[in-house]
C-alpha cells in the first residue's frame, strides 16, 4: 500500500528531527529500485532506506540488512560522487505532496560549497529520486523519463526539475490518518520487512517450484522416449527365430538371394515363412547380421529397463518434492529442500565461502487427545531422519496410500497405541500430503521395525510390509 501524504508528512518531521546536521557516510543500491544512505547524525549511524518501486515506494529509517551487488550501479557512483560527506541541512515536503526533498551541503573536486537536493518522489508507479544541483537542474534520477513519455514531465539530466502536479483529489491531513503512536520508521521498518520477507519467500518457492518442475517434465519426456525405445524391442524373440531358421536352411541360400522361404517348425502347422536377405552379403553375412541385430536388441532391452526404472524412480520423487513445496510455510523450510535437491546432485549447489551450518528444523510435532505424541516430517530428507533414525522400532509408521505425502510417526513409548491416537496420526498423516482436500483418504500405518529403506534409493523412499489400511477424512485438521 502506497504511503498518503498525511504520513509522508509525519516522516518528514521524524526525518528532520533525526537527521538534520547529519553526515551522509556510505551510500549503497542494493537492487535496481532500492537505495540505502547511512547518516552519521548525534554521534550515531543512522540508515535510511529509500525503495523507489511501485506500491511499495516508501522511505524511512532501517535495521535491516541487504547484500549489495558486486559491482556499484551508475547511479549509485553518480551518488556517491556527489553525496559522500554531504551534510543534510533539511528535509521538507513541498506542497504537502507525496515527496520529500532532502537540501545538502556538499564539495566540489576544487573544496567549494555546493548545494544539491535529493528528491525523493513517492509516487507510485512513477516513483523516483532526483539529485539536483544548485541552479535546481537535474544532475540525475534513478529513472530517466523522456520527453512526451505518456504525457508526463520530462526526467533527464540538465532540465531544469519541476514539482510534480498535484492530484485534483484533496489529500486528507495527517491529523485524519490511523497512524502509530510511536516511531513511523520502525513502524515501516517492521512492517514492510515482514511482506517483503513474505514476498522472498513466495519468489523464492516460485523459483525453486518451476526449477523442479521443469525437471519433472523433462525427467517425463525421457521416460517416454525410452518407452517408446522398449516397445520396438518388441519383435526381439521374432529376430532370434528367424537368425535361428536363417541357420538351419543356410545351405539353400545362396549370394545374391533377398528371400529365403522355409518352414517354420516353432509353430505346430509349421507354415512356410519368407525371411529377407541382403543379396550383396554372404550366406554367413546375412546369418552375423541377423544374430548382431538380436544381440543389439536384448542389450537395449535390457539397458532401457533399468534405466525405465531409475526414471521412474527419479520421476516420483521429483513429484513428491513439488508437493513438499506445495506445503512449505517458511524459508526455512525452502532451504532446506533447496539443500536435498543439491545433496542428491538434482540442483546444483552454488559455490560459496563456508559458513556455520545451519541445525536443521525439527519435524512438526502434535499431541493426541490422549496424550500420544506424533512426529510429522517436513520434507524427504527429514521423513527419512524421522523413520530410519529417531523412530523407535515399536513406535508406528504412517504414510497415505499411494500418494506422496509426510512420514508421520506414532510415538508409543513401550505402550500400545489407542484407537484415538491412531486416528489421529493418520488425518496427520493425509492431512501432510497430496490428499489433504481430497475427503475420505486410504492411510498405511505399519510399525517402524516393518519400515526399510531399499539401498541407494533417494530421500524419503521406502518400503514397508505387514501393515493395515485406516480410511479417514482428509482436511479437518485446523
Amino acid at each position: 500500500m502506497a504511503l498518503s501524504a498525511g504520513m509522508i508528512a509525519r516522516l518528514t518531521e521524524e526525518l528532520s528531527s533525526t537527521l538534520t546536521g547529519g553526515r551522509i557516510d556510505k551510500i549503497q543500491q542494493p537492487e535496481q529500485d532500492l537505495l540505502l544512505l547511512t547518516v552519521r547524525s548525534a554521534g550515531e549511524n543512522r540508515r535510511l532506506l529509500i525503495r523507489a518501486a511501485g506500491p511499495n515506494a516508501r522511505i524511512h529509517l532501517t535495521a535491516q540488512n541487504y547484500e549489495n551487488p558486486a559491482a556499484a550501479p551508475m547511479f549509485c557512483m553518480l551518488l556517491r560522487k556527489h553525496l559522500t560527506g554531504a551534510r543534510i541541512l533539511q528535509a521538507r515536503q513541498p506542497g504537502g505532496d507525496r515527496l520529500i526533498v532532502f537540501a545538502l551541503e556538499s564539495r566540489n573536486e576544487l573544496g567549494d560549497r555546493a548545494d544539491l537536493q535529493l528528491a525523493v518522489e513517492l509516487l507510485g508507479r512513477a516513483a523516483n529520486v532526483i539529485l539536483i544541483d544548485g541552479e535546481g537542474r537535474i544532475l540525475d534520477c534513478l529513472r530517466r523519463i523522456p520527453p512526451n513519455d505518456r504525457g508526463g514531465r520530462a526526467l533527464l539530466p540538465g532540465l531544469r526539475y519541476e514539482l510534480p502536479e498535484r492530484p485534483e483529489t484533496a489529500l486528507r491531513p495527517a491529523s485524519e490518518e490511523l497512524l502509530p503512536e510511536g516511531s513511523i520508521s520502525a513502524f515501516l521498518d517492521a512492517r514492510y520487512a515482514r511482506q517483503e520477507k513474505e514476498e522472498l519467500r513466495r519468489r523464492r518457492s516460485q523459483e525453486l517450484v518451476k526449477s523442479v518442475r521443469r525437471m519433472r517434465d523433462r525427467q517425463e519426456r525421457k521416460l517416454a522416449l525410452q518407452r517408446e525405445e522398449l516397445r520396438r524391442t518388441e519383435n526381439m524373440e521374432d529376430v532370434r527365430r528367424e537368425a535361428e531358421l536363417l541357420q538351419a536352411n543356410l545351405y539353400c541360400v545362396r549370394r545374391g538371394d533377398r528371400v529365403l522361404e522355409c518352414q517354420n517348425y516353432y509353430l505346430d502347422d509349421q507354415p512356410i515363412i519368407r525371411i529377407g536377405l541382403d543379396p550383396t552379403r554372404t550366406p554367413q553375412q546375412n546369418l552375423a547380421a541377423r544374430f548382431k541385430e538380436y544381440r543389439k536388441l536384448k542389450g537395449a532391452r535390457e539397458h532401457l529397463g533399468a534405466l525405465i526404472t531409475d526414471g521412474g524412480h527419479q520421476l516420483d520423487y521429483l513429484n513428491s518434492v513439488l508437493d513438499e513445496l506445495n506445503r512449505a510455510e517458511t524459508e526455512r523450510d525452502l532451504e532446506e529442500i533447496r539443500a536435498e535437491l543439491q545433496r542428491t546432485g538434482i540442483l546444483k549447489a552454488p559455490r560459496q565461502r563456508k559458513t556455520s551450518k545451519q541445525r536443521p528444523t525439527e519435524p512438526m510435532r502434535f499431541e493426541s487427545a490422549d496424550g500420544f505424541t506424533v512426529l510429522v516430517g517436513r520434507n524427504n530428507a527429514q521423513n527419512d531422519e524421522l523413520t530410519l533414525r529417531t523412530a523407535r522400532r515399536t513406535d508406528y509408521w504412517l504414510h497415505v496410500k499411494e500418494l506422496h505425502g509426510s512420514h508421520v510417526i506414532l510415538c508409543c513409548e513401550g505402550r500400545e497405541p489407542s484407537e484415538t491416537a491412531l486416528r489421529y496420526a493418520a488425518e496427520l498423516a493425509a492431512y501432510y500430503s497430496q490428499a489433504r482436500n481430497s475427503g475420505r483418504t486410504a492411510v498405511d500405518c505399519t510399525m517402524v521395525r516393518h519400515v526399510k529403506k531399499p539401498s541407494g534409493a533417494l530421500p524419503g523412499r521406502v518400503i514397508y510390509t505387514d501393515y493395515q489400511t485406516l480410511i479417514v477424512q482428509a482436511g479437518e485438521m485446523q
